[in-house]
């Protein structure tokens, strides 16, 4: 189970019924716990090719950035983390080449603690780019996870790097500089929010590189409610993406084909999985579409500043 991947430190005074509860999922496989560690503490992560990684978690000092949830580890993250970790591990007969990452360059939407693109900078990305809201809190603490874990040539040499992002916004000098750069963008359980799924799929979409072959991976939880997931779906195909592949898997590794329309009965267990590609060849009528499209979601970022 992933959860077994975490080692999360015993807090002073804490009672042996709150310990239980952190390990939800093995006396209660139905009802296993979507996200862990609490603010201002951290967790260990054990990955089976790097080892233990220290991930601290923020404190976030206003509400404003607590309901960002980047003060926990969430299970999307786990499994992305270990499906990119153990596809450059060449030994591992089992690896799925698709996540690896190697001589790519790696764009993370929503990072939180960076558990996705340490994984991606360690197993080989040519570079790495980690990004979450521009909260001095949130990134600082990520520059922190990021500087702990990560040789400090690559980030010396900025292989790896941390930028602040709010989706959607383009215009700025980072989004401006990196346009059509990425060829690999990763987003672990960022769909929670649907008043953000065009800020987000904006950011994708301008971030994604032009070239052959590039990439969009998504896992997100079912707690999050499938019905948004569905929706987020169909906006990235709206914006010009499209589904190489899609599927749900569980926290024991158990898969099966994905359905928009499946109830939902152990949504803490299942999540799932997607990689999105640019579409090609785009009819005329398609690209004006899109710019329309591409104006609404400006419309509605714009308004919701004003």
């Amino acid at each position: 189970m992933l959860t077994t991947l975490l080692r999360i430190p015993a807090v002073e005074g804490e009672q042996p019924e709150d310990i239980c509860s952190n390990a939800v999922g093995l006396f209660c496989p139905d009802n296993v716990r979507t996200f862990h560690g609490d603010p201002g503490s951290h967790v260990m992560y054990i990955s089976k090719s790097f080892g233990s990684i220290k991930l601290e978690l923020v404190d976030p000092p206003t509400q404003e950035e607590r309901v960002l949830f980047a003060h926990h580890i969430w299970n999307s993250g786990i499994q992305m983390a270990e499906f990119i970790s153990q596809a450059s591990d060449e030994t591992n007969l089992k690896r799925d080449k698709r996540w690896d990452v190697r001589g790519e360059a790696v764009l993370e939407v929503g990072a939180g603690t960076g558990i996705v693109g340490i994984a991606a900078a360690l197993a080989g990305a040519e570079e790495t780019f980690l990004t979450d809201y521009p909260s001095q809190k949130i990134l600082s603490n990520l520059q922190s996870n990021v500087e702990g874990n990560v040789p400090h040539t690559m980030w010396e040499r900025r292989e790896v790097v941390v930028k602040g992002h709010e989706w959607g916004v383009v215009t700025d000098e980072f989004s401006k500089a990196y346009a059509n750069h990425f060829t690999r963008i990763l987003c672990a359980d960022c769909l929670w929010a649907d008043g953000e799924h065009y800020g987000l799929v904006q950011s994708m979409v301008h971030f994604l590189s032009l070239k052959e072959d590039v990439q969009v991976w998504i896992i997100a939880g079912f707690h999050t409610g499938r019905a948004k997931i569905v929706s987020f779906v169909d906006i990235t195909v709206q914006a010009g993406l499209e589904v190489e592949a899609i599927w749900e898997r569980d926290a024991d590794g158990n898969e099966r084909e994905w359905d928009r329309d499946r109830e939902d009965k152990e949504r803490n267990r299942w999540f799932v999985v997607t990689i999105l590609k640019r579409k090609r060849n785009l009819e005329v009528s398609e690209r004006e579409r899109q710019q329309r499209y591409y104006a609404s979601m400006l419309m509605q970022k714009s308004n919701r500043h004003t």
